[in-house]
């Protein structure tokens, strides 16, 4: 858990980014925990890479930043008992919750979102998505939902194909959401399609990742 420098000076609602590991940081949530900082949100932070207020439309946003440790491979109730604990404990602004994960995190925040998707604003996969996305109506429930989609994944994947992504991306476009999903396809790196995509000075459009989540609310 990060909280925003001023969390405790203020008594402000911020918003949250609740972000899910790959089975490589499976653990204890204990002696396990150092493995969070290899990857994601957690090793930008614990770099002091990560920043501190984002600039969104004329107004500033602190995110607090959410990443617990599992396991095994989470399940809906695991992610959403998460948002629960941080409305809970935590000043959240419950129309800014924003999900995102790497490999198997980024598919379990996908099952999620189709869940539950009138309750997160905007939702960035990385090198994973429901594998089932073409047989269920998983992608109908987001596109009906207005939930906005900004999905990476890397071309030379061959731990999780990329032909997933891009047919996620298509099986969502085809319901015609009022929010055109955006994908984006790195030539190499292989399984890692979050690195760079976490990276804050890596934008399209002018904006990073987190301003991009961060235009948007329910």
């Amino acid at each position: 858990m990060a909280l925003p420098s001023n969390y405790n000076q203020t008594a402000e609602y911020y918003p949250l980014l609740l972000y899910i590991h790959g089975a490589g940081q499976f653990g204890n949530g204990s002696l396990d925990l150092p493995l969070l900082l290899n990857d994601g949100p957690a090793e930008l932070v614990d770099e002091k890479k990560f920043p501190g207020t984002f600039r969104v439309n004329d107004k500033n946003y602190s995110l607090i930043v959410l990443t617990p440790q599992t396991k095994t491979f989470p399940s809906i109730a695991d992610i959403t008992d998460c948002i629960k604990f941080a409305k809970t404990k935590y000043r959240i602004d419950s129309t800014r919750i924003y999900l995102s994960g790497l490999s198997i995190g980024s598919i379990a925040i996908c099952n999620t979102a189709a869940e539950i998707p009138s309750e997160i604003a905007a939702i960035v996969t990385m090198a994973g998505v429901p594998p089932d996305y073409a047989t269920t109506d998983k992608c109908q429930k987001i596109a009906a939902s207005n939930l906005p989609v900004w999905s990476f994944h890397s071309e030379d994947d061959r731990t999780i194909d990329v032909s997933n992504t891009k047919g996620f991306i298509a099986k969502l476009i085809s319901y015609s959401p009022a929010i055109t999903p955006k994908l984006t396809i790195w030539k190499d790196g292989g399984h890692d399609a979050w690195t760079r995509a976490l990276n804050p000075s890596y934008k399209e459009d002018n904006m990073n990742i987190y301003e991009w989540m961060l235009q948007y609310h329910r």
